[in-house]
């Protein structure tokens, strides 16, 4: 099969490689689009639409609980060449849910939509990174993915707020279809992207997927990170909206505000990583990332205010680029190709049935009276042993000199830059 390994780009492959940039930028564009006016106002939606704890912590557990119907998806597994087009119709159709916001926000509504969503991810996600690989020269991989981001977090950046006074202007509903119908737009668009197809496995079953984590220990350590970390992130993720509403009355508009800290942050670190990742390569990124990620808790803990809660977000969006980027590029290095749709199978569930039970457990030790920092104390401890654990499944030492010193470069000394012309002509 072929892959883009090549050193250089023939002017053929150069322009198909423009092609599919072009066409995942407009299709980035209406992702930051959809999420920013959609997915991140809805525990927000769902807490002024009168949901109590019990049914927020429902509203987190839902993605997740699509998640763990991951491990099915490889009993259908279309062709190599027709993925793009399935993952395609897979967004359309998780995205024309929220259509549903015209008629009603009620929160089981706002539920069932968001769990229709996200069992098309599931579905989707075990192929995302094959396509990427039959898209782009890997050398490459860590720049188009960090640009792409940016453009992603870009246009969330500058939705967080409008989508704050569109919906008080005109309310929730309308802003709900609006920005499903931008989200539908660039999953239409990126069905046009042309990918070569690469080694990978085809049909499989749950047992299967199951039993590449038996074969090979690295997987499954890198698995329980992932489940640690992120039960503790994710069991307070429900209690956030309790902090927002009734601690601080924010409004939609501060909501939007914070986005938008959280939203360029992130948008930043794509920028600087994605140069990183190529010039330097390394996987410390990724337990780096899930440390920030696991301070979030001790931000909504002992913020006074909404200013200093901004710092929260800025942790949100740093940590999260840094995962985002790091893992793909650890998936494409430390699983090997003829097991990754297997693994991701298998991740996707068990990562699944964790996300779903740990919002649940946040809510319980609530009602069981120890009140919001029992819980986002717990959290914090969670994600930081997560992050370690990662570290060692990756074989990083997060306290190398050299890791922090290269980082704080990039950010600050080197900058965003041109990447190098990789292509000749012929």
């Amino acid at each position: 099969m072929s892959t883009r390994t090549d050193q250089t780009l023939s002017g053929s492959d150069a322009a198909l490689l423009r092609w599919n940039f072009s066409l995942e930028a407009v299709s980035a564009v209406g992702t930051g689009l959809f999420n920013a006016l959609v997915v991140n106002f809805l525990p927000v939606i769902a807490r002024r639409e009168g949901a109590d704890p019990l049914l927020l912590a429902v509203l987190s557990a839902a993605p997740f609980a699509a998640n763990s119907l991951g491990i099915f998806s490889g009993f259908w597994m279309p062709s190599e060449l027709r993925r793009v087009r399935y993952v395609a119709v897979l967004l359309v159709a998780g995205r024309a849910m929220f259509l549903g916001g015209l008629l009603t926000t009620g929160p089981l509504a706002l539920v069932a939509m968001g769990f229709g969503m996200y069992l098309t991810l599931a579905v989707a996600s075990p192929m995302q990174v094959d396509i990427w690989r039959g898209t782009y020269p890997q050398r490459l991989m860590g720049r188009v993915l960090g640009y792409l981001r940016v453009l992603q977090t870009g246009a969330s950046a500058v939705a967080a707020p409008l989508g704050g006074l569109l919906i008080e202007r005109y309310g929730d509903g309308p802003m709900l279809g609006l920005g499903a119908s931008l989200g539908i737009m660039g999953a239409v668009v990126y069905s046009r992207v042309r990918s070569l197809p690469v080694n990978a496995s085809l049909r499989f079953t749950p047992a299967a997927s199951l039993h590449v984590l038996v074969e090979h220990p690295t997987y499954l350590r890198l698995v329980a990170a992932w489940v640690v970390w992120g039960f503790g992130s994710f069991m307070a993720s429900p209690l956030y909206a309790l902090v927002l509403v009734d601690r601080f009355q924010a409004s939609y508009a501060d909501v939007g505000l914070l986005q938008l800290a959280g939203a360029l942050s992130g948008l930043l670190a794509y920028f600087a990583l994605g140069h990183y990742l190529d010039r330097r390569g390394g996987f410390g990124v990724t337990p780096l990332g899930m440390l920030l990620v696991g301070l979030v808790p001790v931000a909504y803990l002992v913020a006074p205010g909404l200013p200093v809660l901004a710092v929260g977000y800025i942790l949100l969006g740093v940590g999260n680029s840094a995962i985002d980027l790091g893992w793909q590029l650890a998936l494409v290095a430390r699983v090997s190709d003829e097991h990754r749709l297997r693994y991701m199978a298998a991740h996707t569930s068990i990562t699944g049935v964790r996300g779903f039970l740990a919002p649940f457990f946040g809510t319980l030790v609530l009602s069981a009276g120890y009140g919001l920092g029992p819980v986002l104390v717990i959290s914090g401890i969670l994600g930081v042993l997560g992050a370690l654990m990662m570290a060692r499944a990756l074989g990083v030492n997060l306290g190398d000199p050299r890791l922090l010193r290269g980082l704080f470069r990039e950010f600050v000394h080197d900058g965003p830059r041109r990447p190098r012309r990789h292509v000749v002509r012929s």
